[in-house]
């Protein structure tokens, strides 16, 4: 019975435990899905991971895994990763485990967040223990990534010289796996670095050979990018024909109105240099149509400002006023969105920690009420316990009722009226006749099915006389015994009440089962009683008592 309780509890236990097991399992197949594509198609892979409900319920592990992929979804999809801070618990929670491609991937993502919170020395420290992570790591992929994150912080911090060797090594890693696009950037970033060093002809070399692989491998975003970085550097040679030829082939690949408007900006600051200015000031009319409802107040600002410096080349200083006083006017807007945006960001970090706080207090709740829960649980199998242990307790004394029962009935069958025996006289003298003929019809009334009226009964039958004197009985056994009790009370004053009423019980030739009937103990009490007598007596260990006495008699 007990193990049925114990298996039923294990099982419900169980079978509690393994809702969130088995969601886990049915979302493992769609986590790795979303990694699958994550690198081509990060919007993809965002939305197959936007999909997911109950994430707060998944395994601690399978969430990680979870939050891990849409941070690195968010952030090659350009979006904010700024208040994502939950990647340093993942980070810590993974430094506890033995997958070091895991820690280093927490790791650069801590990195990319600090980064994006232009927290620039703390995404440096990041990216360099990624990069001890990474020592024996075949992950060419995160290692080239590494490489160039920690190559755009020194080119930000205008070591031109170390973020040079970076973008170097990251090339390399994206070449051994053959990630073109990945080579392209670190060319393209590479010409960047030698075109500010002043190093052109290795600037526009690292140009050549990303565009060659953008090219190649029709990778549109880059063959825009580098075109129009080709354009910059021909524009800052003064090579305006050059310049406006990878500004217009750049044109070419282009299908977004935002970039449209750049490079059209781009090619009237040349018609401007060459002094071309009603070519300059048409591409400007043609920019500012690509962004009739953009909100891209850095662009408009810097249109206005070619087109003011434009006029006023020509002379026409009322033009030029109206232009410069548009180009305030954005100038003011972009103040203005700096100013929002910080306060934007101050209080979406406010509403983070809010949220993190209300999650905190639902874990909370959620704690309090599994705990109680958990209590009641507990409180319910106790009392579980305690009924079965009270009806095992029952069965047991009914049992022992049954035995004792059985015990008299024998000690019925072996008395003999004509003999006066020791052993008769104490049957006698505790109605052990009578006791037993009433259990017996007790019995005969089918009271076994209802064990607590017969233990009920047994004990009032067997012990529930309070008329039992123990003097009187001692005066009749010590008379005929020709006072052999008295002289053993006297030699043995050492024993206490109980135990001289056992040796009276042996002497008349009672077994311990029966001694216990009659005194009410246990028989592995009367046991026990005996060897403390032995004891007191100076018998030794498991020696017959009965026969001890007969000799003291003799």
């Amino acid at each position: 019975m007990y193990k049925g309780i114990f298996i039923l509890v294990i099982l419900s236990t169980i079978l509690s435990g393994t809702s969130c097991q088995k969601q886990s399992k049915t979302i493992e197949p769609i986590l790795d899905q979303a990694e699958s594509i994550l690198e081509l198609n990060p919007d993809s892979a965002l939305l197959l991971l936007h999909e997911i409900t109950n994430v707060k319920r998944l395994k601690k592990e399978v969430y990680y895994q979870y939050y891990l992929l849409g941070l690195q979804a968010k952030y090659k999809s350009f979006k904010d990763i700024t208040s994502d801070t939950l990647i340093f618990t993942i980070r810590d929670y993974y430094q506890n485990t033995n997958n070091p491609e895991k820690i280093a991937l927490a790791t650069f993502y801590c990195g990319r967040v600090y980064q994006e919170q232009k927290n620039y020395e703390e995404a440096l420290q990041q990216y360099l223990e990624t990069e001890q992570y990474l020592k024996n790591s075949t992950n060419f992929n995160l290692k080239g990534l590494c490489r160039s994150a920690i190559g755009n912080i020194y080119y930000r911090q205008l070591l031109k010289d170390k973020a040079i060797s970076h973008f170097v090594a990251a090339r390399d890693y994206f070449s051994q796996i053959e990630d073109y696009k990945n080579q392209v950037i670190s060319s393209k970033l590479l010409g960047n670095c030698f075109l500010v060093l002043g190093k052109t002809d290795s600037a526009f070399l690292h140009y050549n050979n990303g565009l060659y692989l953008a090219d190649k491998y029709n990778i549109k975003t880059e063959q825009i990018g580098i075109r129009m970085g080709l354009g910059v550097a021909y524009r800052e040679l003064e090579d305006w024909k050059q310049s406006n030829y990878y500004f217009k082939e750049a044109m070419e690949f282009c299908t977004d109105s935002l970039n449209n408007a750049k490079l059209l900006t781009n090619i009237a600051r040349v018609y401007e240099l060459e002094g071309e200015n009603d070519s300059a000031i048409v591409h400007l009319e043609r920019a500012l149509r690509h962004l009739p409802h953009e909100q891209n107040n850095s662009l408009v600002a810097s249109i206005y400002d070619t087109w003011s410096g434009i006029e006023e080349n020509k002379g026409n200083y009322k033009n030029a006023l109206d232009k410069y006083k548009l180009f305030n006017k954005h100038l003011a807007e972009i103040l203005a969105e700096n100013r929002n945006k910080a306060v934007l960001d101050i209080e979406a970090k406010y509403n983070f920690q809010v949220i993190e706080n209300k999650n905190r207090q639902l874990l909370i709740e959620r704690q309090r009420f599994t705990l109680f829960a958990l209590g009641v649980v507990f409180i319910f199998l106790l009392v579980i316990l305690w009924f079965l242990k009270r009806v095992a307790n029952r069965e047991k004394e009914l049992r022992e009722a049954e035995q004792k029962i059985a015990q008299m009935k024998e000690m019925v069958r072996t008395f003999n009226e004509k003999e006066d025996t020791f052993r008769n006289v104490l049957i006698r003298h505790f109605d052990i006749l009578k006791k037993a003929a009433l259990l017996e019809k007790y019995l005969k009334r089918d009271e076994r099915k209802k064990s607590e009226r017969l233990l009920l009964k047994f004990n009032e039958v067997v012990y529930g006389q309070k008329n039992i004197d123990w003097n009187l009985l001692f005066e009749a056994l010590n008379t005929a015994s020709n006072g052999f009790f008295e002289k053993l009370r006297s030699r043995f004053t050492q024993l206490d009440k109980s135990e001289f009423r056992i040796c009276c019980l042996a002497y008349a030739d009672f077994n311990n089962t029966e001694i216990a009937l009659i005194l009410n103990y246990r028989v592995s009490s009367i046991e026990v009683k005996k060897s403390a007598i032995r004891k007191k007596m100076g018998i030794k260990t498991r020696g017959n008592l009965r026969d001890f006495l007969i000799q003291e008699v003799k």
